[in-house]
């Protein structure tokens, strides 16, 4: 923590000598380096879960892999978003979009490329109890997310999951896989929940191998 430190690549400030951390922008400094890990990477972060198959395109049901969201404030889509999606345990929808917009107001999810990563703050008790989920929103246009460069997001995955190893796992495969334009064409272009499901699982498939 100290060479990232002084390097500069993790974000501290010093007060009286001492270093202290922000939630928020440790939570960022993760969010976007999880996009960058390798395959065997996420299969060490896994460690115990890959036993449970911790699976984006399994997570991803078709119920829930393109849901239209209306346009609107930031707040006004993640409200509309969560509302559309069928959850896999009994929970109060409005206490989760509030979750998760409490975790966006603290650094926006939105990347530059158009899509935004939603989920809880990882440091919060889990809404999930039971199964992970993944859901997939289409906006019919781009709108302001608070991406760091401006970049407008039209894309929005929400990930949940029981358990901290699950949600990062979720969050850093599904932040490798929007990597790829190919996919993000095939998200853009679906037609329906089915299709979205095959392109994830596919592309799934492709990224992540077993490892030797």
């Amino acid at each position: 923590m100290y060479r990232l430190l002084d390097r500069g690549e993790l974000p501290g400030h010093k007060v009286g000598g001492q270093w202290r951390f922000r939630l928020s922008e440790v939570d960022y400094w993760l969010d976007m380096r999880l996009a960058h890990m390798h395959s065997a990477d996420l299969h060490q972060l896994e460690g115990e879960a890959a036993a449970r198959a911790v699976s984006l395109g399994q997570a991803l049901r078709p119920e829930n892999a393109l849901i239209g969201v209306p346009p609107g404030t930031p707040r006004e889509v993640v409200t509309a978003f969560v509302a559309a999606v069928t959850f896999p345990d009994p929970v109060d929808g409005g206490v989760v979009a509030a979750r998760v917009w409490d975790r966006e107001e603290l650094s926006s999810t939105g990347t530059v490329d158009g899509v935004a990563f939603l989920h809880t703050a990882r440091w919060e008790s889990r809404v999930l109890l039971q199964s992970p989920l993944v859901a997939l929103g289409r906006l019919p246009s781009p709108v302001a997310f608070g991406a760091i460069d401006g970049t407008p997001t039209d894309l929005l995955f929400l990930l949940l999951a029981p358990d901290d190893r699950t949600h990062l796992v979720l969050l850093a495969k599904a932040a490798r896989l929007c990597r790829d334009p190919r996919l993000l064409r095939g998200l853009r272009a679906a037609r329906t929940g089915r299709e979205v499901v095959r392109l994830v699982r596919a592309s799934e498939r492709s990224v992540f191998s077993p490892p030797p």
